[in-house]
């Protein structure tokens, strides 16, 4: 798909739903994480994490945590065994680098070579946290509904990136939803991605409509009162996505 229809797509989704984005973050609902409860999970994490990437420096502890807020368990026993932080420069003086949104596919590339068991969705988690003014996430429930790979759940085609659900060799069973590495699409569609949902807070801060952050948010100094960071586009797209809630969502909050 050629970038002009795949703005065609995003413009096609702002006209259906810019209004309703402060409906969808508000209806975020991951493990507990509540935007009653101040999404205190991702809170606590993007505050350890974003400091931690203003030093350009993680240790084991902050990526096995990442790690542990994706139910990433499976892989964590080999960020246990790493024996070096990982150093990463992303910003400046407090402030992220300015070419971060450019670059943001060689980005991911590296997070994902030298972190072991992070693979695709991981690095972008990592991104997310470190510079929510510029990065999201882009895991498989994204990938199926504004991408490709599962006709069910596809609504917006964003994306010319798959997801797969593989399939356990052994006893033939589906063993979960997955982005394979390597395909022709990856790391730039992640490019692509962040492209997207910068385009997506710049309209909507345009449009004066105001992201209903959390106050915790807001008076810690991690948000601005109202205005959409792409990490926050990219938490009302997962509620969007996430097992193809979005429109029952936004039919609830008609009634």
């Amino acid at each position: 798909m050629s970038n002009n229809l795949i703005d065609k797509e995003v413009v096609r989704f702002l006209q259906d739903h810019a209004h309703d984005m402060p409906i969808l973050y508000k209806a975020y609902n991951y493990d507990g994480d509540l935007h009653s409860n101040g999404f205190s999970k991702m809170f606590s994490l993007e505050c350890r994490i974003a400091k931690a990437a203003q030093r350009n420096m993680f240790d084991k502890n902050d990526l096995i945590e990442i790690a542990k807020w994706g139910n990433n368990h499976r892989n964590i026993h080999r960020i246990e065994r790493m024996d070096w932080d990982f150093n990463f420069t992303l910003y400046n003086n407090d402030e992220p680098l300015v070419w971060l949104k450019n670059e943001s596919e060689n980005y991911v590339s590296v997070v994902k070579e030298r972190i072991p068991g992070y693979r695709a969705t991981f690095s972008t988690k990592l991104l997310h946290f470190a510079v929510p003014s510029v990065f999201g996430m882009l895991d498989t429930w994204l990938v199926r509904t504004f991408g490709e790979g599962d006709a069910d759940y596809q609504r917006y085609k964003f994306l010319n990136l798959k997801a797969t659900n593989s399939e356990n060799k052994k006893t033939k069973k589906k063993s979960g939803w997955l982005i394979p590495i390597p395909q022709d699409a990856w790391p730039s569609e992640y490019g692509t991605w962040i492209g997207i949902l910068n385009d997506i807070a710049d309209t909507l801060n345009n449009k004066k409509i105001l992201c209903p952050h959390p106050i915790k948010y807001i008076e810690s100094g991690i948000r601005k009162e109202g205005i959409w960071y792409p990490a926050d586009i990219e938490t009302a797209l997962f509620s969007y996505a996430y097992e193809g809630r979005g429109e029952q969502i936004l039919k609830k909050s008609l009634d």
